[in-house]
């Protein structure tokens, strides 16, 4: 097994590695973390903690995310809105992009370099205790981010400590290595060869997507984009419910 690791993160066919070829390997080490599992929650619990609203349209700016195996695509997409305005499609999805600066500075090239706090999930070599965790570089405040979450991962662990202290220390101590080699990590601004063949699948994959409804002609479309191409979006006739199937 590690030979066929060493193999697929040396050769030229790193770049060429899938999300779910990914798990397929991690799960034969015994990993059970999945990338894109990780990456479909988090993603999605990010949106539902940052909830946009104006006006009475509470939810014009709920997003949700979605892993389709089907197309080998990651999708965050807004659900159904009504366009009663007099713009155009195009317009009126752009309209809406725009009120999330971190999603449409995604569509912009000179943006590529930003990291996406919504799609952090999917480098899981961040991820401690279930969670996905940034470090900010001030000693202060990062050792209180590491006590609160080794703190955490004794409580959620509670049931595998003993009377024996010695075993409960080197429990304790195997936690605290994994989250300083995270935060050494972050901190370093390091990529692993995980990341990097994670960050090159992202660009390929990600989608977003917006659907309207046009209740007069009982139409429905979907406004597309693609990370790097600009706002302009394509747009074309598309159920939610077909989406959905995919």
């Amino acid at each position: 097994m590690k030979f066929l690791l060493v193999f697929l993160f040396s050769s030229q066919l790193i770049l060429e590695i899938s999300l779910e070829d990914l798990d397929f390997i991690r799960s034969l080490s015994n990993d059970k973390n999945s990338i894109i599992q990780s990456g479909t929650d988090t993603c999605n619990r990010y949106f539902e903690k940052n909830k946009y609203s104006t006006g009475t349209r509470k939810y014009q700016n709920f997003y949700l995310c979605k892993f389709s195996n089907k197309r080998n695509r990651f999708y965050i997409y807004m659900l159904a809105v009504e366009n009663k305005s007099n713009l155009s499609l195009k317009e009126f999805c752009t309209e809406i992009l725009t009120l999330r600066p971190e999603i449409s500075d995604h569509m912009d090239v000179k943006f590529d370099y930003q990291n996406k706090e919504y799609l952090s999930g999917f480098f899981i070599d961040n991820l401690f205790n279930d969670k996905v965790i940034n470090f900010t570089n001030e000693i202060a405040k990062d050792d209180l981010i590491i006590n609160n979450e080794i703190n955490n991962f004794i409580l959620q662990n509670r049931k595998k400590f003993t009377n024996d202290n010695s075993l409960n220390n080197k429990l304790v101590s195997k936690e605290i290595e994994k989250i300083n080699r995270i935060r050494r990590k972050l901190v370093k601004n390091s990529e692993s060869d995980l990341d990097k063949v994670i960050k090159n699948q992202l660009k390929k994959i990600v989608r977003y997507k917006i659907f309207v409804n046009d209740t007069k002609k009982f139409i429905s479309y979907s406004c597309n984009w693609q990370p790097g191409k600009g706002l302009v979006p394509y747009v074309k006739r598309e159920m939610f419910n077909e989406f959905e199937k995919s």
